[in-house]
């Protein structure tokens, strides 16, 4: 069952290498700022390009199920702080335990929060530090943290597994066991 945080949920397009049919491709999954979305059955990938915005990505081992939070709110200057942060990664955690996700099961991966434009605020290191922080808090173990820096990174997220792998431009991302040969050879395909 796969649950789309918003009512429009944007699929990334089908690409087939000549060797394989469609038919064959995993299913993948664009998540978009703000949008969230959790998965319990293999084959379905969840994407994003992340600058400044973070991704929170769960799993539950134990039910193979986990999902993706994409977060673009910045820091409150004001008494609500990071609070609209923080209700993000809580919806997220709370549909994964609706559909039977232990919390105490619950593993995190983290990446982006760039500094991309390397001048004023650095408003990617504050939504990593309220992640972070949060994680903290709620005793999720945090496995995975590719954070910070001030390049976007393409992040390809297995939700039943928990493998999450990240590419910068100009960098390769390895192909996996389970994508469709070719997706990952060009970085060009990745950051279009």
């Amino acid at each position: 069952m796969t649950h789309p945080g918003r009512a429009i949920q944007r699929q990334a397009a089908s690409r087939c290498s000549p060797q394989r049919p469609a038919s064959d491709l995993s299913t993948w999954r664009e998540v978009g700022q703000g949008d969230f979305v959790v998965i319990d059955r293999p084959g379905i990938w969840l994407t994003a390009t992340l600058g400044s915005c973070v991704g929170i990505f769960l799993h539950d081992s134990a039910g193979r199920q986990g999902g993706m939070t994409h977060i673009f709110h910045c820091v409150d200057p004001g008494p609500m702080g990071g609070g609209a942060i923080v209700a993000e990664i809580e919806r997220l955690v709370n549909v994964l335990m609706r559909q039977g996700a232990r919390r105490a099961g619950l593993e995190a991966r983290i990446a982006g929060g760039a500094h991309t434009l390397t001048r004023g605020k650095d408003v990617g290191g504050q939504i990593a530090e309220v992640c972070l922080d949060y994680l903290k808090a709620e005793a999720i173990p945090l496995v995975q943290a590719d954070l910070r820096g001030v390049r976007a990174r393409r992040v390809v997220y297995d939700p039943t597994t928990g493998d999450l792998q990240i590419s910068y431009p100009d960098s390769k991302l390895p192909p996996h066991r389970d994508h469709p040969s070719g997706l990952h050879d060009q970085t060009e395909e990745l950051f279009r």
